[in-house]
């Protein structure tokens, strides 16, 4: 396909990467001719990219999100649908690099300035493409009520169908079974086994302390500890009263999102 126009200022446009649907919002102060800071936004179950929509680009509370990153930093704001409920599998992986390489062909991007936000089954996409594709490239992550041990998803059993579906493993696989089977697409352990001082980047980490979906104790707490194991710079912003609900906190994530990125991108 071919890569779209762009224009001084202000614009939302579609195209294809890696036989996927992606969007990128540019802001006001964008210039064709000049490098510009990119934030890759991952999407949660259901998300999705298609054909001249996204939800987070049409859910006014999900924009404002998107909006408040942009205002932040001044820079362009991507998506890619990455095959849509994908629990960070290699398809989903692929397409996130995909993005970035078509981005690259039309957008001048300031490579010392890219930064990925996810939430939900999004989170383990950031990682595995931060400990894949993207490597060494990802100055800034923010992860919100966000997926990081796809172990504890599946012993959890809550959303281990649409996870073994995304893996292509039968609906009765055992949970042993299917831990081994996705193992190496596992964030959590793949962080673990990094070495003291690998280059990592500044992570802010939002969970809620009563959040039954993605329990904190099996994915934000671990994540921090891996992570800081690493030598990482990470931050968990740990909200006691809130469940799986960080995304409905309104203004108190968007003032969060605006400062953190507007003082490290």
């Amino acid at each position: 396909m071919t890569t779209p126009p762009l224009r001084n200022g202000e614009q939302k446009v579609f195209f294809q990467a890696g036989g996927q649907w992606c969007y990128l919002w540019t802001p006001p102060t964008f210039k064709t001719t000049g490098p510009i800071s990119l934030v890759i936004h991952h999407h949660g179950a259901r998300g999705f990219v298609k054909e001249g929509a996204a939800d987070w680009l049409e859910e006014k509370s999900k924009l404002s999100y998107l909006k408040a990153v942009m205002d932040g930093a001044q820079c362009a704001v991507a998506g890619s649908h990455a095959c849509g409920d994908h629990w960070g599998n290699k398809e989903a992986v692929a397409a996130n690099a995909a993005l970035l390489r078509t981005l690259n062909s039309f957008v001048t991007i300031d490579r010392n300035r890219i930064g990925l936000m996810g939430g939900g089954l999004g989170g383990a996409l950031v990682w595995n493409s931060v400990l894949g594709p993207m490597a060494g490239l990802v100055k800034v992550v923010v992860v919100m009520q966000a997926v990081a041990s796809l172990e504890g998803v599946i012993r959890e059993h809550k959303f281990k169908a649409p996870l073994l579906t995304a893996y292509g493993l039968l609906q009765d696989t055992s949970d042993d079974a299917a831990v081994d089977s996705i193992t190496e697409h596992d964030p959590l352990p793949r962080l673990r086994k990094l070495s003291l001082g690998t280059l990592l980047p500044r992570t802010v980490i939002c969970h809620g302390a009563k959040d039954e979906n993605i329990p904190p104790k099996i994915h934000a707490i671990p994540l921090v500890e891996a992570l800081r194991r690493a030598g990482a710079d990470v931050t968990l912003e740990f909200f006691p009263e809130v469940g799986h609900a960080v995304y409905a906190m309104g203004e108190e994530i968007e003032r969060r999102l605006e400062a953190f990125f507007s003082s490290c991108l």
